[in-house]
């Protein structure tokens, strides 16, 4: 059985270094040794791409900020530009707005198994603590008492939904279409080309994650959760793109689409037709 030899982490990011600071202190933290980490970001400005390079420079890691020009909102392009530019054999995927957990990554390693993904879940912070964190060390006792003062309730009742959801869809009793990625979630690199990655038609907000859970489980890759114990807590930050789900914007429509291949044309690769 293939094994996790080289690990990527990969963190989307557009303009909040403060988050992305804190992001990559925690994962200093981690108990799980990682090989690399990628900023995939979505065109910050001029001035934030300094501070970043300047951010980078300060830590011990092998860590490397990927820019691509901004044109809209493009989270799937720059998600599957940070898979391009990786090296691992096995891609952790996570947002910059999050504080990792020390044992996060070795939760997801040791549910790490090809032809599946493995989903994390998150806990949300208030305000209060996302300052604390901000003016604070980043240090394993506070990372463990913020977790602590977080309720994780919600956690149990996704992490049983994904369970059943996943034997539902073996049993081809559920639609794909109510498969999701968790709050962070981590594949091997071969089952995530196998999809030829995120669909790049996707531009603006939301339905880029759905529609990659949908496609992975129409290709056979099933979940297997681990939110209940490979969490992070989700700093908080003002809602950059208003109150509207993404359910009511412009990507509802092509989402909908009567027919959803496996692999998607506008992805990794570019190619000319999508398989069945």
């Amino acid at each position: 059985m293939a094994k996790p030899e080289k690990i990527s982490i990969i963190i989307s990011f557009y303009e909040r270094v403060e988050h992305l600071r804190c992001c990559l202190e925690s994962l200093r933290l981690s108990q799980t040794g990682f090989d690399e980490i990628v900023i995939a970001d979505d065109g910050s400005s001029t001035e934030t791409v300094e501070k970043v390079k300047q951010l980078v420079a300060s830590f011990d890691m092998p860590v490397r900020h990927l820019w691509k020009p901004k044109d809209g909102f493009r989270l799937a392009a720059t998600r599957n530009n940070g898979i391009r530019n990786s090296s691992g054999n096995y891609l952790v995927f996570l947002d910059c707005d999050f504080l990792v957990m020390p044992d996060t990554l070795t939760q997801h390693l040791d549910a790490a198994k090809p032809r599946r993904f493995v989903a994390g879940g998150c806990k949300y912070m208030t305000e209060d603590q996302t300052e604390e964190v901000f003016s604070s060390p980043i240090t394993v006792p506070l990372l463990d008492r913020i977790d602590r003062q977080v309720s994780g309730r919600n956690l149990i009742a996704e992490h049983r939904k994904f369970i059943k959801r996943t034997l539902l869809f073996r049993l081809r009793l559920a639609s794909p279409k109510k498969q999701s990625l968790g709050g962070h979630f981590s594949i091997f690199r071969t089952d995530i080309e196998h999809i030829n990655g995120y669909d790049e038609n996707f531009v603006g907000w939301g339905g880029e994650d759905e529609d990659l859970g949908i496609r992975l489980v129409k290709a056979g890759i099933y979940c297997r959760s681990a939110i209940r114990n490979a969490r992070v807590l989700h700093l908080w930050h003002p809602r950059a793109l208003g109150d509207i789900h993404w359910r009511d914007g412009p990507n509802i429509q092509y989402f909908n689409r009567k027919k959803i291949p496996y692999f998607c044309a506008n992805g990794l690769v570019k190619v000319s037709e999508e398989r069945d």
